[in-house]
């Protein structure tokens, strides 16, 4: 039987075997993400919280008034707990937050999460984690990045950058937190004026996860910034920060959520791409170092993001990340060139701003293993930390692509894809995937990877 080969589809040359990886080397704890740092007691009350106390009537009736689905279980009881602690005019300020910023969103449950996870930290360090601060970060997992967008739903952070920004928070220099507190303090203004319509909590949010991007040179600090600190200096990381900060202030929202991300949030064809025939492995760490990191975002968006123009900034780190790695960078379309392995440089281009250690999961090619792969996907997804994967076209080649997204459940999932050769930004079934035969945008195949 013969095979038609689609010469549109990008065929990358990925090396025949992927290098032997040596042993690994021991990972600090604070190099670890962990997927729920949120520890919870049986019946959902939260580890070190008090005894059962009686449930407020407007509690119960915020709760049980939610549309079945929007909090798991979990976070439900939690929730119900936290809350029978308060009374007053504290138990109405709070019961207010939660019903106009985060009960009422797509990403109800990811932000009640992260709420209780920053009231958890509030109780032991209020001097670093305040209210404002809860708040802030709490709404930067709710609220959609764009809610009239496709692929917009999401926040502009996970629940995993939320809790970096807090420990970046909790560990940075007196002189760094007080600088950040500047910037906070400015969003909204540009050349000390009020900008009409600047997002103010855009900007806030923005600033906290650039934060938790750098949360281990914040809590961590090296020799010279521990020195310039002690003179009342910021370190080169704050400085990073608050660069930003100024780039940023008083913008508008759309201009704003645009971008801080390198994917199309209208789900179309205005994403990054790849420049080379070969480089979509380095794109599409490009993809998830921006979705980590805002101030890396705001740089590539210096020039055209959509563009196959290879002799450019962005063109340039794709190829340099091919000759480092053992790939050819030729131009889009000619013959000659080779790719790399994402986890050549994983853990360096995107594991350092996101503070996760990516594993490689080779998958083997029948319906349960591409689904019990997806299934550990979401974890990750719902977290916040996006999943890169690898599919192997049905005529040959492979393609490195990117999960940042995942909505639904059982056989309605679906997830968010960027496919770096078109640019393009998209909804991929499950059911799909799993399956094995899937369209992947750039042409159809199988899931053969997933870096988790």
């Amino acid at each position: 039987m013969s095979v038609r080969v689609d010469t549109s589809v990008p065929r990358t040359r990925l090396p025949e075997q992927a290098p032997v990886a040596p042993p690994p080397a021991p990972v600090a704890p604070a190099r670890t993400n962990t997927v729920d740092a949120f520890q919870q007691v049986p019946g959902g009350a939260p580890t070190g919280g008090t005894a059962a106390a009686t449930v407020p009537p407007q509690v119960s009736q915020t709760l049980t008034s939610l549309p079945p689905g929007t909090l798991s279980p979990e976070n439900a009881a939690a929730l119900q707990t936290r809350l029978s602690t308060l009374s007053g005019d504290a138990l109405t300020h709070e019961l207010n937050f939660l019903q106009q910023n985060v009960l009422n969103t797509p990403n109800a449950d990811r932000a009640t999460r992260t709420y209780l996870e920053m009231k958890t930290l509030q109780d032991t360090r209020p001097d670093r984690i305040t209210q404002a601060t809860v708040e802030t970060l709490t709404q930067g997992v709710a609220t959609p990045r764009d809610a009239k967008g496709a692929a917009g739903q999401e926040g502009v952070m996970g629940p995993s950058q939320a809790r970096d920004a807090a420990q970046a928070l909790i560990g940075m220099t007196g002189s760094d937190y007080k600088a950040l507190q500047g910037a906070l303090d400015n969003a909204g203004n540009k050349d000390n004026q009020c900008i009409a319509g600047a997002d103010v909590q855009g900007e806030r949010a923005l600033l906290l996860k650039a934060v938790g991007a750098r949360r281990e040179q914040l809590a961590s600090p090296g020799l010279m910034d521990r020195a310039r600190s002690v003179f009342g200096g910021t370190s080169s990381a704050m400085n990073e920060v608050t660069g930003y900060a100024s780039r940023i202030a008083g913008s508008q929202r759309a201009d704003l959520m645009r971008q801080s991300t390198v994917i199309d949030l209208n789900g179309g064809t205005g994403a990054l791409q790849q420049r080379w025939n070969d480089s979509c492995a380095p794109t599409s760490q490009q993809i998830a170092r921006a979705e980590a990191d805002p101030v890396y975002a705001r740089k590539l968006h210096d020039e055209p993001i959509h563009s196959t123009d290879s002799n450019t900034a962005i063109g340039r780190e794709q190829a340099d990340a091919l000759k480092n790695n053992g790939g050819v960078a030729v131009e889009r379309g000619q013959a000659g060139g080779s790719g790399m392995w994402p986890e050549a440089t994983l853990d360096t281009q995107v594991g350092r701003y996101n503070n996760h250690t990516y594993a490689r999961n080779d998958i083997a090619d029948t319906p349960a293993a591409r689904q019990s792969s997806l299934d550990r996907a979401d974890t990750l997804l719902k977290d916040g930390i996006d999943v890169p994967i690898v599919v192997n076209w049905d005529g040959g080649g492979s393609h490195a692509l990117m999960l940042t997204d995942v909505r639904g459940e059982g056989a309605d999932r679906q997830y968010l894809l960027t496919d770096p050769w078109n640019g393009q930004t998209g909804w991929i079934k499950g059911s799909d995937v799993a399956s094995g035969s899937t369209n992947f945008m750039a042409g159809t195949g199988k899931l053969s990877i997933t870096y988790e």
